[in-house]
């Protein structure tokens, strides 16, 4: 079963990776565009660093809206535990 503090550090360490892929992203490849069929591909894996960590970004936000839904619903069931005990 998992708790509410195990979902709440879930939630904080994938928002820390999203945020430092985004930093990361954004800093160093800033100017990395998709390819379309008209021009050649940059040969130095830019842009295979830059889908990369978008990809990484995408998971860490689908983590954290996951484990955000688990913590909420953890925080209302110990709510109704609490009402309950009164």
């Amino acid at each position: 079963m998992i708790s509410f503090r195990a979902a709440i550090i879930f939630l904080f360490s994938s928002l820390a990776v999203f945020g430092i892929a985004f930093s990361i992203r954004w800093t160093f490849l800033w100017d990395i565009k998709p390819v379309s069929w008209d021009y050649e591909p940059p040969q130095n894996g830019a842009l295979e660093a830059a889908f990369f960590l978008l990809s990484i970004e995408n998971v860490a936000a689908v983590v954290a809206v996951i484990a955000a839904v688990f913590a909420t619903a953890l925080y209302f069931k110990r709510l109704q535990q609490r009402k309950l005990a009164d």
